[in-house]
């Protein structure tokens, strides 16, 4: 079949295609507004009594009398400690002031031996790579992020490997923990600069333009390491002190290398580097060790979806492997860029730092988003310094569906380790069951909208990843006529105020000093993100 011969098709990594160009230098840091002293918050005190075993009548009496003093009417016992001691629920949530109040108003009453806030313990998954809190918005728990310090309480994708089909890898203390013995699948010595065809050595020779292969390409003259950059996105070691976070930062990374000079290389290498990948066996290349749990191919050609590529990722979602890929930077519909309209695939389009589609994602026929970043807000991940050859291991800043791809990889990781007998639909709709609209907009289509990790995790688990609690739950039980249901958990800022969710006709917003309000839409300078 003429449509299977390689000499005839080609294809351009996705986040080159981008329509701005990508920064490949040194990362501008996006800042962010320091942060203020926030006085902790709360919707629970606890109470413990003098007398120990005090009656249920008795208790309600102290707590109607404490209400009466603060006005709390909301004052409600949910369930006792192992020490004797009870805990109350309040009205809504409480903070400064008002908790000092209420906790003084229960002391006062002779039978208390102590009452005290039952604080919120913030998430102990926050890494300490310094870029985290710096620049990687993307992760952030807020409206634009992902959320991923609650969701690094379930799970760090350990044990799962993360299968990077791109340019191949080089070098990176952030990334080298994780890489697992890869191939290399480009197969013409001249695209490959290595000096042989397939091979088992997946480094990253570099992608910049060559004088005969693509002598009019518009590529700028230095590779972008793209594959090193993608796969730190998915899963760069977190919490090393240095660098960067990936989405899966315990998961396995196994670079496969299909793409070479000019960001371009054959589909059908792009086909046997995906079956490798997920474990089937390819003619004249040692068996796979490692098969993957995800695969993620951040690449895109025109046109229909080629059928050698059909056949591979058919083949590898049949033997239970998701494959991810990205939407494609044209700003067209993803049905005219494989292989996000390949059959089997999670398409993923990309937003920006407003939580909006960004300006040169596709869009339409895809099956959700991810943060994907924008010139002035762009991705940061592992790179190198290299302009024509493998240099130094750096940082550097891109955007494009490209980064949203790996970051959707990375979040199936986290879903496979935490709940292993999800098969690729299990996967699917796990994550397109609780992903939310994006809050910047997304009028051409976004799928299911912004991929939840933490929501999917606890979906997976049979959990309620919508349900409303504290001062946004209180006022979603007064106006929930007006709100509608929940479409999301709730997101809180780094410093825990503000808290966002989102409901069928709008926002509801909480932060320490004005309590919790109804909002049509959500003003951008509530997300804490500058720039």
């Amino acid at each position: 079949m003429t449509s299977t011969r390689s000499t005839t098709v080609s294809l351009a990594l996705a986040g080159v295609l981008a329509l701005v160009p990508l920064a490949s230098a040194t990362a501008s840091a996006v800042p962010r507004p320091a942060a203020e002293a926030v006085p902790a918050a709360t919707d629970r005190v606890v109470v413990k009594f003098h007398d120990g075993a005090v009656p249920e009548a008795s208790r309600d009496a102290v707590y109607a009398g404490a209400a009466e003093r603060t006005g709390d009417p909301g004052l409600v016992e949910t369930s006792a400690t192992a020490d004797g001691a009870h805990v109350l629920r309040t009205g809504e949530m409480l903070a400064g002031a008002e908790l000092e109040e209420l906790t003084t108003a229960l002391r006062q009453d002779p039978a208390v031996e102590y009452a005290e806030p039952d604080l919120l313990a913030t998430t102990a998954a926050v890494p300490n790579d310094p870029s985290y809190s710096a620049v990687q918005w993307s992760l952030w728990d807020e409206p634009a992020g992902l959320g991923m310090p609650l969701a690094w309480d379930l799970a760090t994708g350990a044990g799962q490997t993360i299968a990077v089909v791109d340019t191949g890898i080089t070098p990176h203390p952030d990334l080298d923990a994780n890489v697992l013995p890869g191939y290399d699948f480009v197969s013409t010595a001249q695209n490959g600069r290595d000096g042989d065809g397939w091979d088992a050595d997946p480094t990253d020779m570099g992608d910049h333009p060559d004088a005969v292969l693509c002598p009019t390409s518009p590529m700028p003259p230095s590779a972008t390491w793209h594959g090193t950059h993608t796969a730190g996105v998915a899963a760069a070691d977190a919490d090393n002190g240095q660098g960067v976070a990936g989405v899966a930062p315990d998961a396995g990374i196994l670079p496969v290398r299909v793409v070479g000079a000019c960001s371009q290389g054959y589909i059908t290498d792009v086909a046997a580097g995906v079956t490798w990948a997920s474990g089937a066996p390819v003619p004249g290349v040692p068996a796979n060790p490692h098969p993957a749990t995800v695969i993620n191919l951040s690449l895109g050609v025109a046109g229909e979806c080629p059928p050698v590529l059909q056949a591979a990722i058919t083949g590898a979602v049949a033997r239970g492997i998701p494959v991810v890929v990205a939407a494609g930077n044209q700003a067209v519909d993803a049905a005219q860029s494989a292989p996000a309209n390949c059959a089997g695939v999670i398409s993923v389009a990309a937003t920006d730092v407003s939580g909006a589609l960004a300006s040169y994602s596709n869009f339409g026929s895809v099956t959700l988003a991810a943060p994907g970043g924008d010139p002035d807000a762009q991705i940061l991940s592992t790179g190198n310094t290299g302009a024509q050859a493998p240099g130094a291991p750096a940082y550097t800043e891109r955007n494009g569906t490209s980064m949203a791809a790996p970051a959707v990889a990375g979040a199936v990781a986290l879903l496979r380790e935490r709940s292993p007998e999800l098969g690729v639909d299990g996967v699917r709709a796990a994550l397109t069951g609780t992903a939310r609209q994006a809050p910047g907009g997304c009028a051409p289509g976004c799928g299911a909208g912004i991929v939840d990790p933490v929501s999917a995790l606890i979906e997976a688990q049979g959990g309620e990843p919508f349900s409303t609690r504290g001062g946004i739950g209180s006022l979603h039980r007064k106006i929930g006529a007006s709100t509608g249901e929940p479409r999301s958990r709730e997101l809180c800022a780094l410093g825990g105020t503000p808290c966002f969710q989102e409901f069928v006709n709008g926002w509801i917003v909480w932060d320490a000093g004005t309590g919790a309000r109804w909002v049509a839409f959500l003003p951008a300078q509530w997300w804490g993100i500058a720039g």
